[in-house]
């Protein structure tokens, strides 16, 4: 039986010094920092030797990935800049961004063999994203913490 591949979501470590607050970058092979447009519904990528870890450091985004036949929706916030979203190969996988200001992800990744060309052409979604689930994880940012 073969390994079933899962998104993960972590913490990263943090410390502190006074007032400002360290977050440990992840090990990585490149680390980039991507720009999502304001009102973007990506189509679905899946790369086939690439793992992505992501974090928000400005604005906030809903990742959409396709696990077992259904969306699975993820909200990355510049209001947890702690939060990592992890996506190992094989994983098809898009973003929404229903805001009015574009969003900086930091993508520190992982390779796990040579850049594939394919991996980077966006590809249609077999159906649609639920825009209303996208909205509710969004809610989630209006909720104060322990509420």
């Amino acid at each position: 039986m073969g390994l079933v591949r899962k998104f993960t979501v972590s913490s990263l470590s943090t410390t502190q010094s006074g007032e400002i607050q360290f977050f440990t970058p992840q090990p990585s092979d490149e680390t980039v920092l991507v720009t999502v447009p304001a009102k973007v519904e990506q189509d679905l990528f899946v790369h086939r030797f690439q793992t992505d870890q992501l974090s928000v450091a400005k604005g906030s985004i809903v990742m959409v990935l396709l696990q077992n036949g259904r969306y699975e929706y993820v909200l990355l916030s510049d209001r947890t800049p702690e939060k990592m979203l992890t996506i190992p190969p094989g994983i098809p996988h898009g973003v929404v961004n229903l805001s009015s200001e574009p969003c900086r992800v930091v993508n520190a990744l992982l390779r796990h063999g040579p850049v594939c060309e394919s991996d980077y052409r966006p590809r249609k979604p077999r159906f649609a994203y639920d825009l209303k689930q996208v909205r509710a994880k969004l809610m989630e940012l209006e909720v104060p913490a322990g509420v």
